[in-house]
């Protein structure tokens, strides 16, 4: 991608300038060698209707009038976070989309400090990576492309920070999918040559077809607080159910624009999804990965099968449907939480995501399927060994 045709005539000093202040604090870990190393974590605000008002990323609405945003829930500003390491110009980028119901500082700050400090030990391309995250406006809601406009904010906040990035990998969980995917297409709004700001994309557990959430965050409000926020979220975004608003269900919906995502230049993805996921079904997954193939981009679709015996196995579908008693005996993997590292889910997204850092990710395969399950040998995905 031509990041030199990035950004319009002074939208770098307006990015820079993010919500008027910044307040960075320094960290010191100790590296294998005893050398100190120092990392920055700064926060900013994400200002999305300010930042990309130079762009025309607003897009068409709903063909139904009626289907009008809610415009109160785009209050509070959201808060963003930016990690790196102190006196480096970083290449490349990272950028974590959370969840329904979760905050970066709490959620995701952490992982952020763990890859940036396992980075160094990375054997090809050691550190030389920053990260970002950024909280959405509605951040308990469900803001799936008000999220994917903040999340391009705070991607572009990055980038006007460090100019020396040049590649960026996008890693969404959850509804996080489904901004991180929603964002995939609607950042070619702000770059010269109608490319994407993203280069790689990981996609756990995440939601792929709006409507069809929709439908189960209905089915259970009554019983799931979740659930509940996730129905009357959809509707303060798009405006209304998908029965009145289908196009803006379409929109936010990752699964419908694989070929979008091809045409914008996304090279890679790695898609992991649980097969008793009882908040984001495991279908969604399948369905994203299949879209992504037949677009052509190079995709491997994990799934995760059993989990370790007496591991939490997240909100499994058994669960959701009152037959949680079987779940010690199953040890089937459900959603897992973005905020536990050691999750399956969570567990495999990070792994290939430091493959991609590295260079070691095989995106030469135009698709690869794995099962990922404690009774099968470590070695039975061996698509790092496949050869075009």
């Amino acid at each position: 991608m031509k990041y030199s045709q990035l950004l319009a005539a002074g939208i770098v000093a307006s990015l820079c300038a993010c919500g008027g202040t910044s307040h960075s604090t320094t960290g010191n870990s100790n590296s294998s060698n005893s050398s100190a190393s120092s990392y920055v974590t700064e926060t900013f605000t994400t200002d999305a209707a300010t930042d990309l008002a130079a762009f025309n990323i607003a897009g068409p609405s709903d063909i139904n009038p009626l289907c009008i945003p809610d415009t109160a829930s785009n209050t509070p500003l959201p808060e963003g976070l930016l990690v790196f390491k102190k006196d480096e110009a970083p290449t490349r980028l990272v950028v974590f989309s959370h969840g329904i119901g979760h905050n970066v500082r709490s959620s995701w700050l952490p992982h952020m400090l763990r890859e940036i400090r396992l980075a160094k030990s990375l054997a090809n391309h050691p550190s030389d990576v920053a990260f970002v995250t950024t909280d959405y406006r509605d951040n308990l809601g469900f803001p799936a492309l008000r999220g994917a406009h903040d999340t391009i904010a705070a991607t572009l906040h990055a980038m006007a920070r460090f100019p020396s990035i040049k590649t960026v990998y996008l890693f969404g969980v959850s509804m996080g999918g489904a901004v991180s995917g929603t964002a995939i297409v609607e950042s070619t709004a702000v770059t010269a040559d109608g490319s994407s700001l993203y280069d790689y994309w990981l996609d756990l557990e995440g939601v792929s077809q709006l409507a069809e959430t929709y439908a189960e965050a209905a089915a259970v409000a009554s019983m799931s607080e979740t659930a509940a926020q996730a129905q009357a979220g959809l509707e303060r975004d798009t405006g209304g159910n998908p029965l009145v608003c289908p196009l803006a269900y379409a929109r936010r919906s990752p699964a419908y624009h694989g070929a979008e995502m091809k045409l914008a230049g996304l090279r890679a993805a790695t898609v992991v999804h649980a097969i008793n996921d009882g908040l984001v079904p495991h279908n969604q997954g399948r369905v994203m990965a299949a879209a992504l193939t037949t677009a052509g981009i190079a995709t491997q679709f994990f799934t995760i099968a059993e989990v370790y015996p007496g591991q939490d196995p997240g909100t499994t579908g058994t669960g959701t449907v009152g037959a949680g008693d079987l779940d010690p005996y199953l040890n089937l993997a459900g959603h897992g939480s973005e905020a536990q590292a050691s999750h399956p889910v969570m567990r495999v997204g990070f792994e290939n995501m430091r493959k991609m850092l590295d260079g070691t990710y095989n995106e030469t395969v135009p698709y690869f399927e794995c099962v990922i399950d404690p009774n099968i040998p470590n070695d039975s995905c061996p698509v790092d060994q496949l050869q075009p």
